[in-house]
């Protein structure tokens, strides 16, 4: 029988690519396409899929990987979206594909990094307090130092 083993390091990078190309669309137009989210979406549960199918993950993984994306959905929901419904969605993405630490952890490290760099653009006054700043980058670099660590 033929088994597929879909390597950790494969799925980061994977990760990190779609996360690289939503980047720029967050950068450039401030919004996130949807079609990019539904493609995404559907490879990690596909690959998730295939992975159980092969019993090398289970569903309570799956369930813990979705946690920090369904966070991010619910802060974007009480703060009338001043976090974009899209980071979320991305988030979910990355958690299906990375897992449930690296997805935290690459949260954490991408709030911090949104934080400083929010603070010293407004010390900076290149921002005004209710400016907004593209999110999906600092998911993809906290993902990205995510790797390391």
């Amino acid at each position: 029988m033929f088994e597929m083993q879909i390597g950790s390091g494969l799925m980061d990078g994977i990760t990190f690519i779609f996360l690289c190309v939503c980047a720029v669309y967050d950068m450039r137009k401030k919004e996130i396409p949807l079609i990019m989210v539904i493609i995404g979406m559907a490879a990690a549960f596909g690959i998730d899929l295939w992975r159980m199918f092969n019993q090398t993950l289970s569903i309570t993984e799956v369930g813990l990987a979705l946690l920090p994306g369904l966070f991010l959905l619910s802060v974007s929901f009480c703060t009338r979206e001043k976090v974009g419904y899209g980071d979320g969605l991305l988030l979910m993405t990355s958690g299906l594909l990375a897992g449930f630490y690296k997805c935290c952890l690459s949260l954490f490290i991408s709030l911090v990094c949104c934080s400083v760099c929010a603070l010293l653009l407004l010390a900076l006054h290149k921002v005004k307090k209710n400016s907004s700043i593209p999110f999906v980058p600092f998911l993809a670099i906290g993902l990205g130092v995510g790797f390391f660590v």
